[in-house]
């Protein structure tokens, strides 16, 4: 049965993929960007916000507050929906005792780094003050796919490799982060935005992939890694999927599997240019 969707953030990385695969499925989308919002009251059935900054926060610090709350108060409150889904990130979780939804959160805003998180969890705490189920929080892992063009370490890695054929890795290959593949991202915000029980969800493959997997799968397709002397050693805590996979029984994503098939779909694009 066909639904009405909207997603704010159209033009971006993951909003695109939702777009694509609603459309596929026959449902009504419209497409909304930075530029280029409805008209005040109008009915926009079931929005998913995909608006915000990532790699680039550090260098917009004002601009970072100004997209991840104040754009989303105003289509909080603009707009008439079915229900709501903003697109938080699971780095709200460095420092915290546990990643599971509930756990209390730490914020240090004394750090550069801190910024984004506290932005986040701003936006996360205007989304769940108006009390009402259809409001929903999603905390993201590290996306990533072949159309991501940001500088996000992953298909940053890759995406270098294939270009000039040898990558130099800053950090420590004891590094590592939980990284989900764009097309999962997508069905999954699909299902938690019409049919969430919950406020509040995790999105992630909930396994960590080192830098040394990584510059395994490269080297093993014939790319020359190097990792810098020295290099810090830089990880994310291990993300708790338990609530998402309990309800939605999604088949969990193997990253390694993904980023492998990324790296070929990289491949046969350098080729085709």
């Amino acid at each position: 049965m066909s639904a009405r969707y909207s997603i704010f953030g159209s033009n971006g990385f993951v909003g695109r993929e939702v777009a694509r695969l609603l459309e596929s499925h026959g449902h009504q989308v419209t497409k909304i960007t930075r530029t280029s919002w409805p008209e005040t009251g109008s009915e926009l059935g079931h929005v998913i916000f995909t608006i915000g900054m990532t790699a680039d926060f550090r260098s917009r610090l004002v601009e970072t507050f100004e997209t991840q709350l104040l754009r989303l108060h105003e289509a909080l409150t603009r707009y008439k929906f079915s229900s709501f889904t903003y697109l938080s990130s699971a780095r709200v979780y460095d420092g915290a005792a546990s990643t599971h939804e509930e756990t209390p959160l730490l914020v240090r805003p004394f750090e550069r780094d801190h910024v984004y998180n506290i932005s986040k969890l701003a936006g996360e705490s205007l989304c769940l003050a108006f009390g009402k189920p259809a409001i929903r929080v999603v905390r993201m892992s590290n996306v990533f796919g072949v159309s991501d063009t940001s500088n996000l370490f992953l298909t940053a890695v890759m995406r270098e490799a294939v270009q000039s054929g040898s990558v130099t890795i800053g950090q420590s290959p004891l590094s590592s982060k939980d990284y989900i593949p764009v097309e999962t991202v997508a069905e999954a915000l699909i299902k938690i935005a019409t049919g969430g029980k919950h406020q509040l969800y995790n999105l992630a493959a909930g396994r960590n992939v080192t830098h040394q997997m990584i510059a395994e799968i490269l080297a093993e397709t014939g790319y020359k890694i190097v990792f810098k002397e020295g290099g810090s050693v830089v990880s994310f805590p291990q993300i708790d999927v338990s609530r998402l996979n309990t309800e939605f029984e999604l088949i969990q994503t193997d990253p390694t599997n993904a980023i492998m098939r990324v790296l070929k779909a990289l491949q046969s694009n350098r080729k085709i240019q």
